[in-house]
């Protein structure tokens, strides 16, 4: 169903404007235009860019909106190789920020991120792109960033504001009111590229190890299966942190677990998973 093309968009509008009042295309681009027009600082935007559709479509408003900006790629190193390739092939001009950390080194220091302790995020995508490293890398900090956020996607985001506040930074989200017929009509209408991941199917494209994916049965066996070799350095490395760098307290609260039996509880997102503590002091990097 992803891109929707032809019927299957036709279903998807349908369906759209039963949930929700429907807004031409036309009129959510001219609104987010003016939005980002309107908030312009002087010193220009962040804008994050992620690869992923909505991010293909903020950054594409941004430059219609002609103002100032730059864009900016947290390389995680488990994204998608599909995703890598896509934007080191459509939008060489996109900055890249690599974290001090890889997510290898950060099991091996900390744990398998779960559910409830995802450290990934910071140490991958929120670190790496923090005013404080922007400001020793290149000299400015960009405080004022843009980002393709849409409350549609979640309860959680939808409970935001269009324009937010995170650690002494203003968020603007000229998507945030858009629902996804329009970001397939925009990408449409304009002509962009786009990953090929949507037209296998996948509709949201996020890092190929993560731990929302466990608990999910069918949307893990899809991941594990289309980038198994990703997945076979995720559990070496977890088997080393399993036998090697877990704290004692770890250790005696599993005494008789193994590594095999660790991942296969992780996987399945089971209370014996959950409910290892990462180690103690964590590595923000």
């Amino acid at each position: 169903m992803f891109p929707p093309r032809g019927d299957d968009m036709n279903a998807l509008k349908a369906h759209r404007r039963k949930m929700a009042p429907l807004w031409p295309l036309d009129m959510v681009v001219d609104e987010a235009i003016a939005f980002i027009q309107e908030h312009e600082p002087p010193e220009g935007y962040f804008v994050g860019f992620s690869g992923g559709k909505d991010s293909i479509v903020t950054l594409a408003l941004v430059r219609e909106a002609g103002v100032k900006h730059q864009a900016f790629y947290s390389a995680t190193g488990i994204d998608p190789p599909e995703i890598v390739r896509f934007i080191q092939r459509e939008y060489p001009e996109v900055i890249w920020l690599r974290p001090k950390m890889t997510f290898w080194k950060g099991i091996r220091k900390n744990a398998p991120p779960l559910r409830t302790a995802r450290w990934c995020c910071n140490v991958l995508k929120k670190n790496p792109a923090s005013p404080a490293r922007l400001r020793s890398l290149f000299g400015f900090e960009l405080r004022h960033r843009i980002m393709g956020i849409r409350a549609e996607e979640s309860f959680k985001r939808a409970s935001r504001a269009k324009i937010d506040t995170f650690d002494g930074q203003t968020v603007y989200k000229p998507i945030f009111r858009w629902l996804e017929y329009h970001v397939w009509d925009f990408i449409e209408s304009r002509g962009l590229a786009y990953p090929s991941l949507y037209d296998d199917g996948f509709g949201r494209i996020g890092c190929v190890v993560c731990p929302f994916l466990c608990g999910s049965p069918a949307k893990l066996r899809r991941s594990r299966e289309r980038w198994p070799a990703m997945y076979r350095v995720f559990e070496r490395v977890v088997a080393d942190w399993h036998e090697n760098h877990r704290t004692a307290a770890a250790r005696e609260k599993y005494p008789a677990q193994t590594a095999e039996e660790y991942l296969e509880a992780y996987y399945k997102d089971q209370p014996m998973c959950a409910s290892s503590k990462p180690e103690p002091r964590l590595i923000w990097n």
